[in-house]
């Protein structure tokens, strides 16, 4: 008896906490102020000093919640409330990440703009935030991170000398520009960015054509497959001149891939300085081949110079 009144006991306690839980969902003081606690313990005031917006739509969501009466306050109310909150701390995150000077973190930033993009959306879903302005509040303010994130990659794109990233941020801010509201300068951004890669593309392709002619002309003066020695060291000559061409390209766009081909250039001079020992060792032999022919004419003419005076010297006496 006593184990059946236990049991009894235990089931209506669980019936008192669902209903007691389902009081507070489905529409309650408790929740009510639940939520007005949550809204004023939010506290933004360096965010709210940049994007006034953001605290309009709290000083709105807190008078909407305000004026509801308990029963009006659902889950679904919950629901909306507890995205702005989010959006708002998430909004804060983001904007200090904003303030570093690396790239990699504004980069960042704006990835996390874009999910509270979503967030925005989702607000649109409640007809109690749309009507009272809340998702077009939030969404002002993204838009006014988005033409400053814009700005800072502009900027960034001027004063980088690596054409590669220049590119990346060109389009980075010519995307922020369009999110931003700001169609000329996102075209303006998107125009550069096609131009600077058309021409980027263009000298990358001119030197690969370069490397692979240096290659070639390395190999050919390596090989010193030519019987006439002055070939080789046009080869190399050659391979010299279009790797510096390739290289001239390379450093006008300070791209990385000068690195992966600088052993090409070591290759070059290493050969060129071979071939000008084999150059010089060779005219050493060519000299020294002249200078002993020159002494062997020099004798020879010597003794010719002396037998024609010998012959002068016996007319004389003949005579």
């Amino acid at each position: 008896m006593k184990r059946q009144s236990l049991v009894l006991l235990i089931k209506l306690l669980g019936i008192v906490i669902f209903l007691s839980s389902a009081t507070i969902v489905a529409g309650s003081d408790e929740l009510k102020r639940g939520l007005l606690e949550d809204i004023l313990s939010q506290d933004n005031p360096g965010l709210f000093d940049d994007y006034g917006e953001l605290q309009l739509a709290k000083t709105k969501m807190q008078t909407i919640i305000q004026g509801l009466d308990s029963r009006e306050v659902t889950a679904s109310t919950k629901a909306w409330v507890d995205i702005l909150l989010r959006i708002i701390d998430d909004f804060e995150l983001m904007v200090n990440e904003s303030e570093s000077s690396d790239p990699f973190d504004h980069i960042n930033a704006v990835e996390a703009a874009d999910r509270i993009d979503i967030s925005i959306n989702a607000l649109n879903g409640y007809p109690n935030a749309e009507r009272n302005g809340i998702p077009m509040l939030s969404m002002l303010a993204l838009t006014r991170f988005y033409r400053a994130e814009a700005k800072f990659f502009e900027d960034a794109a001027r004063n980088t000398g690596e054409t590669k990233l220049k590119l990346d941020y060109e389009r980075r801010s010519s995307i922020a520009y369009e999110k931003g509201s700001m169609p000329s300068d996102a075209s303006r951004m998107a125009f550069e960015s096609r131009r600077n890669e058309r021409i980027y593309d263009r000298d990358m392709k001119s030197a690969s054509e370069y490397i692979n002619a240096a290659r070639v002309q390395r190999d050919k003066a390596i090989a010193q497959s030519s019987e006439f020695f002055g070939s080789d060291f046009m080869s190399i000559l050659k391979a010299r001149d279009s790797f510096e061409s390739a290289k001239g390209l390379y450093e006008r766009h300070n791209d990385k891939e000068l690195e992966n081909v600088k052993g090409i250039e070591e290759e070059i001079k290493d050969a060129y300085q071979r071939l000008m020992l084999d150059a010089l060792l060779r005219v050493g032999i060519y000299l020294l081949i002249l200078s002993f022919i020159v002494v062997i004419l020099w004798q020879e003419f010597k003794k010719w110079g002396e037998e024609l005076d010998d012959t002068r010297l016996g007319e004389e006496l003949i005579v």
